[in-house]
């Protein structure tokens, strides 16, 4: 019986579980899909990722009514990064806030339901002309096109960004000095007063 048994035993088939022979053979082929897809798909999903992070800071600053305001030094062309700009929005009514720039001399503005914008420089000599000065500028066309103010200091005049107000300054102590204007060399010829009737 003992022998029965074992025979029995050795004429068994070969795979169990009713399962063909070669269902051991599954598993390697799909694991081998599944690293080739990730291996073909992950460089397209990060360009997408590297795309949509490139996007998102544009987008922000669209909905939260962001505009840029870029100080440069019209002499040396560098950002003015100490400068406090007086800023007022136009709502219904105009409040200056002093504002500072960043290490890129720029300036972040949310604009709100503001449609004008006011600048006027603090701590350095303003090159706009007298009567850009207290201009009013309009927030669409900053948004839409950029503005780039009037510079009398230099010849620069870069093309401002979407979004972007360029102001131009130089600091106080550039401000031309013009000598004063040559004495009179007229005679001076008094003036005696009259006598009362």
């Amino acid at each position: 019986m003992f022998h029965s048994f074992v025979a029995l035993i050795n004429d068994k088939p070969k795979h169990s579980w009713d399962f063909p022979p070669c269902w051991y053979k599954i598993p390697p082929l799909a694991l081998l899909f599944v690293l080739i897809s990730m291996f073909t798909l992950a460089p397209a999903f990060a360009k997408t990722q590297e795309h949509n992070a490139k996007g998102q800071p544009h987008d922000t600053k669209a909905q939260q009514h962001i505009v840029s305001i870029k100080i440069i030094n019209a002499k040396t062309n560098k950002p003015v990064t100490d400068e406090k700009l007086n800023v007022a929005l136009r709502v219904d009514q105009i409040g200056s806030v002093a504002m500072p720039t960043d290490k890129d001399g720029i300036i972040e503005v949310k604009t709100g339901d503001a449609t004008t914008i006011r600048i006027l420089s603090n701590m350095y000599a303003d090159c706009r002309s007298r009567g850009e000065l207290y201009t009013d500028y309009s927030i669409t066309e900053i948004r839409n096109n950029g503005i780039t103010t009037g510079n009398l200091c230099s010849d620069a005049r870069p093309k401002a960004k979407p979004g972007e107000l360029i102001l131009f300054e130089i600091p106080r102590i550039d401000i031309p000095r013009y000598p004063h204007p040559p004495a009179s060399h007229a005679p001076i010829i008094p003036v005696e007063p009259k006598e009362k009737p």
